[in-house]
C-alpha cells in the first residue's frame, strides 16, 4: 500500500472539515429551503468541524493511501465521522438541547458529509490516476542479484502499472539471478542505455547489495553521468525489523529498527483514554470487586490481591495486580497455570474462567504501568525461557502491556503449553505493535467485552 505523506494527510483533513461545513449548510437548505441558518445550528456545525479535525486523525482516517484507493479511504473515514456525530448527540444530550435540532437535518448532514468526502476522494483519485499514467516511471535497476530481483518484484506488487521495470544492468563480478526483465548489459553500457529512446528510461534504482569498496567509486562516477533521478535501495534483509522508519537526529540519517505507531501525540491520546476508561470502570465495577474480595477471603487464607513481577514497556519490571486465584503458599511460582492445576482454589477457578481475576489490573493502568490494550505481560521467568527459544520474543515489550490484546481476542489466551502457541501469540502481538490505531484498540475492547472474557481458552 502506498502510504500518505503528512502534508497530503493535512490537506485531506482540511478537505474533510470543509465537507462537514458545507454539508451542514446544504442539509439546512435541503430541510428548510432557506439560506439563513440560526445561531444554534451554526454552533452545531462549527462543533462538528472541530470534532472532525480532532477525531478523524486519531481514529486512523488518513493511514494508508487516500487518493490511490478512494473506497478504502472512505471506509477508513467512516468510523471517525460516526464518532463526530455521536459526540454531537452526546453534547446535545448533556446540554438538554436535543429537541432544538431537526433529526431529519442531522440525517441529511451526515449523509451529505459522507457523500462530499466520497466525491472529492473519487475526483482526486481519478486525477491522480491520469497523472500517474502520464508520468509513468520506467525504471532501470543497477544490479542483478537477489536484492535487485526482490526490488523489482515489490515495485510491481505495490505500485502496479505506475512503475515498469525496463531491465537490469549488472555490476562487475555479480552473479545474475533469474530476472523478471531483460539483462540489458553491464555498468559500462549505462550511458548508451539511457540514450536509447525505445527504452524510455526515466529512473535509475541502485540495488546492488554489498558493493565492494574498490568498485563503489566507479559506480558513483557512472551514476553521476546520468541526469535522471537515482534511488538507492539499501540491503536490510539481514535485519529482523518490526517497523522501520528513517529519522533525522543531530544532522544524521538513522533508521529506527523497531519503531511503532505508538509515538508522540498518539501515545498521549492512548494514555489519556486508558486512564479515563480505567477510572470509570473501577467506579462502575466497585460492587463486583468488593464482592469478589470477600469471597476470596472466605474461601482460603491469604491476601486478596496477588502481586507478581512482570515485564512492562521497554523491558522494565513492575508488579502486576490480580485477584488471588491460587493457594497463597503456591502462587509465588513463576510457572503458568494449567487447566487442571491443583493450586487453583474454588473461587479462583470461577474468576479465572471469567477473567474477573484480571480486573485489579485497572489499578496498574491508572498507575501507568499498563494499558487497557496491548500484549499481555508474562512472568519474568517465562519471558526468560521463551526469549532463548523464539527469535524477537522480547520485541513484544516495546509498548505497554495490556489487560487484553489482539492475541487474546484471536484465541491465543490462557495457557501456552506448546512452542507453536507462543509463536502465534507473538505474531499477533507484533502485528498489533506494527499496525496500532485507536480504532484497533476500540475493536479489541469491544470483542473482549462480548467474546474475549470467557473464550474457550480460558481456565
Amino acid at each position: 500500500m502506498i502510504e500518505t505523506s503528512k502534508s497530503a494527510a493535512h490537506y485531506a483533513l482540511l478537505s474533510d472539515g470543509s465537507a462537514v461545513l458545507i454539508a451542514g449548510w446544504l442539509a439546512w437548505w435541503l430541510r428548510f429551503a432557506r439560506p439563513d441558518m440560526p445561531e444554534s445550528y451554526l454552533v452545531a456545525v462549527v462543533l462538528g468541524v472541530l470534532l472532525t479535525l480532532v477525531l478523524l486523525p486519531v481514529l486512523g482516517a488518513y493511514r494508508g493511501s487516500i487518493w490511490a484507493e478512494p473506497l478504502g479511504g472512505l471506509l477508513r473515514v467512516l468510523p471517525g465521522l460516526m464518532a463526530v456525530f455521536m459526540g454531537l448527540v452526546l453534547l446535545a444530550a448533556m446540554t438538554k438541547t436535543t429537541g432544538d435540532f431537526s433529526r431529519l437535518w442531522t440525517g441529511y448532514w451526515f449523509g451529505l458529509a459522507l457523500a462530499l468526502m466520497a466525491a472529492w476522494r473519487a475526483c482526486f483519485g481519478l486525477c491522480l490516476g491520469r497523472r500517474r499514467e502520464r508520468q509513468r516511471s520506467r525504471i532501470l535497476i543497477v544490479g542483478c542479484g537477489e536484492l535487485a530481483v526482490d526490488t523489482a518484484a515489490r515495485l510491481v506488487e505495490m505500485t502496479g502499472r505506475a512503475r515498469t521495470v525496463v531491465g537490469f544492468v549488472s555490476l562487475d563480478n555479480e552473479t545474475a539471478e533469474t530476472l523478471p526483465a531483460p539483462l540489458l548489459g553491464q555498468l559500462v553500457d549505462l550511458e548508451a542505455l539511457l540514450a536509447d529512446p525505445l527504452l524510455g528510461i526515466n529512473e535509475i534504482w541502485l540495488a546492488g547489495g554489498d558493493i565492494p569498496v574498490g568498485q563503489r567509486e566507479r559506480v558513483i562516477d557512472e551514476l553521476q553521468l546520468a541526469s535522471l533521478p537515482v534511488r538507492y535501495v539499501p540491503d536490510l534483509t539481514l535485519l529482523n525489523l518490526i517497523s522501520h522508519q528513517p529519522r533525522r537526529i543531530a544532522g544524521l540519517t538513522v533508521i529506527e529498527l523497531n519503531g511503532t505507531p505508538l509515538d508522540g501525540p498518539d501515545a498521549w491520546v492512548k494514555a489519556a483514554l486508558d486512564r479515563v476508561l480505567a477510572a470509570l470502570l473501577l467506579i462502575a465495577l466497585s460492587p463486583l470487586l468488593l464482592m469478589v474480595a470477600m469471597l476470596i477471603r472466605l474461601d482460603s487464607p491469604g491476601p486478596v490481591l496477588f502481586r507478581q513481577p512482570r515485564h512492562g514497556s521497554d523491558g522494565k519490571v513492575f508488579d502486576v495486580l490480580k485477584f488471588r486465584s491460587m493457594c497463597h503458599s503456591s502462587q509465588t511460582s513463576g510457572f503458568q497455570a494449567t487447566r487442571a492445576d491443583a493450586r487453583v482454589t474454588r473461587v479462583g477457578r470461577i474468576i479465572r474462567r471469567t477473567s474477573i481475576d484480571e480486573l485489579p489490573q485497572l489499578i496498574n493502568v491508572l498507575r501507568g504501568d499498563m494499558s487497557l490494550v496491548g500484549p499481555r505481560p508474562h512472568p519474568v521467568a517465562l519471558n526468560q525461557e521463551y526469549a532463548r527459544r523464539i527469535e524477537s520474543f522480547m520485541q513484544r515489550h516495546r509498548v505497554k502491556p495490556g489487560i487484553t490484546g489482539w492475541a487474546q481476542v484471536n484465541g491465543y489466551r490462557g495457557e501456552t503449553d506448546t512452542l507453536e502457541k507462543m509463536q502465534k501469540r507473538l505474531e499477533h502481538d507484533l502485528f498489533y505493535i506494527e499496525h496500532w490505531t485507536l480504532w484497533l484498540d476500540l475493536k479489541i475492547l469491544f470483542r473482549t467485552a462480548f467474546h474475549g472474557w470467557c473464550g474457550e481458552n480460558a481456565y
